[in-house]
C-alpha cells in the first residue's frame, strides 16, 4: 500500500470515528425539551423548553468547531504535500464527519416524536426529537477545518521565507 493510499485510509477512518464520537457526544450533551400533553391532547412547550431546543443546535455547533479543527490539522499532516487540494480534502472530510455526527446523533434519539405524541395521555411529558433546526450548522465543520490549514500553510511560508 502506497503512502498516499495509507493516508487516505487513515483519514477516512478517522473521519468516521470522529463523526461517530461527535454524534454520541451531541446526543449526550443535548437535553431535548419536553412537550406536555394538555387535556385537549395538544402538545405545549415552555419558553425554557424552546431555549433547550436552541441549545441542541449550539452543542452541535461547538462540537463541529472542535472536530473541524482536528480534521483540518489531521488533513494537513497527511496531505500538505499535495498543495492546494488539501483545502478541498479537508472541506469534504469535515462535511462528511459532520453528516455522520448528525445522522448518528439523530439515530441515537430520541426520535419518532409524532408517534409518541399520538400515544401520550393528558399530563404526559414527551421529549422532542434530537434534531438540527438549521442544516446550515453543518457548514461550521468545514469552516473550522480550514483554520488549521490556513495557519499551518502561513507558518510554512513564513519559515521558508525567513529560514
Amino acid at each position: 500500500m502506497s503512502e498516499r493510499t495509507r493516508g487516505v485510509v487513515v483519514f477516512s477512518g478517522g473521519l468516521v470515528v470522529a463523526g461517530l464520537f461527535a454524534g454520541m457526544l451531541w446526543h449526550l450533551l443535548s437535553a431535548p425539551p419536553n412537550y406536555t400533553i394538555g387535556d385537549d391532547h395538544g402538545a405545549i412547550i415552555t419558553e425554557q423548553g424552546l431555549s433547550q431546543a436552541f441549545a441542541m443546535d449550539i452543542w452541535f455547533l461547538f462540537i463541529g468547531m472542535a472536530v473541524g479543527l482536528a480534521v483540518g490539522a489531521g488533513g494537513w499532516l497527511l496531505f500538505h504535500r499535495t498543495g492546494w487540494p488539501v483545502v478541498l480534502i479537508v472541506i469534504v472530510g469535515a462535511l462528511a464527519a459532520g453528516l455522520v455526527a448528525w445522522l448518528f446523533g439523530q439515530w441515537l434519539g430520541p426520535h419518532g416524536f409524532a408517534d409518541r405524541v399520538v400515544a401520550a395521555e393528558p399530563g404526559d411529558r414527551v421529549p422532542m426529537d434530537l434534531q438540527l433546526h438549521s442544516l446550515w450548522l453543518l457548514l461550521v465543520w468545514p469552516l473550522a477545518a480550514n483554520l488549521p490549514v490556513l495557519g499551518l500553510a502561513l507558518w510554512n511560508q513564513f519559515r521558508r521565507s525567513h529560514g
